[in-house]
């Protein structure tokens, strides 16, 4: 890919995953980032605490991510549990979501 259509590709991505992610933040998700890379897309989500219904969350979020998208691509998910400072947790990828 070109740069320019890498960052188009890119972009696309993050308005699919900030689509996916409406109605769905709840104050138990402090940050969400994307990785995109040729093999496909990688999602990272915080949480401050560990909780059923956030997962449940999470797996509807990745269920339209995927569903966005126009031809099947790998998508893998990395949820982490962390109360520490948010400078402490180091994100790969683009920022999308950050709790305050």
């Amino acid at each position: 890919m070109t740069t320019e259509t890498d960052l188009i590709h890119k972009n696309m991505q993050v308005l699919s995953l900030v689509q996916a992610l409406l109605g769905r933040i709840t104050n138990n998700l402090r940050a969400v980032s994307i990785h995109c890379a040729s093999q496909g897309v990688a999602l990272t989500l915080v949480l401050f605490h560990e909780s059923l219904e956030c997962r449940e969350e999470i797996d509807d979020i990745v269920f339209e991510f995927e569903a966005l998208q126009f031809r099947n691509i790998g998508v893998t998910v990395d949820v982490i549990v962390d109360a520490r400072p948010y400078e402490e947790i180091r994100l790969k990828g683009r920022l999308v979501f950050l709790r305050k």
